[in-house]
């Protein structure tokens, strides 16, 4: 009868370990109070071009910005197209089941990090300028890669867009309207 309690008790006592270990890499997402992480259970969600859900953070990717999920464009052939769509498809498939580490540097009217994100060692954030699926905002260190982004017509570069920042105020405009 003690082999089978002692056997009971070890199988307990490891199926404990088992779910604290699994309790800190879920929680592992937050490594300092500078950086966010992905893990297996808490994997990056693209809510647009330049925005992304890890776990409860809401990130806006730094120096950047990219159309709304809304917004369309027009392409070389002034074909309208989903733009907006187009940069968060672009992004999605930049971060596509890898771990993201993001480097916290404020927070932002909306309570959002303002973050600069990494795949290893490439920038998210100068892949989607560079892409020209995402222009430059504000204090930005990308306005090399957004001219050669507009140089070889890549992305939004190849046809006709509206600046994000006025797209949205168009919308603002129009709500009150």
């Amino acid at each position: 009868m003690s082999k089978i309690y002692t056997l009971n008790n070890s199988l307990f006592f490891l199926l404990l370990l088992i779910l604290v270990c699994a309790f800190f890499t879920c929680t592992a997402e937050e490594i300092s109070t500078n950086e966010i992480k992905t893990t297996a259970l808490t994997p990056a969600k693209v809510i647009d071009g330049d925005s992304l859900e890890i776990g409860s953070h809401r990130i806006r990717l730094m120096g950047i910005d990219a159309p709304e999920y809304v917004q369309q464009c027009k392409d070389k052939h002034k074909k309208i197209y989903p733009c907006g769509i187009t940069s968060a498809k672009y992004l999605r498939g930049l971060i596509s089941n890898q771990q993201i580490t993001c480097r916290i540097h404020k927070k932002d009217q909306y309570d959002r990090d303002l973050c600069t994100c990494y795949v290893g060692n490439t920038d998210i954030n100068r892949e989607m300028v560079l892409s020209g699926h995402a222009i430059t905002y504000l204090e930005t260190p990308y306005r090399q890669e957004q001219t050669e982004a507009k140089q070889h017509r890549r992305g939004l570069w190849q046809g006709r867009f509206m600046q994000p920042r006025l797209f949205r105020r168009l919308k603002e405009q129009q709500k009150l309207n």
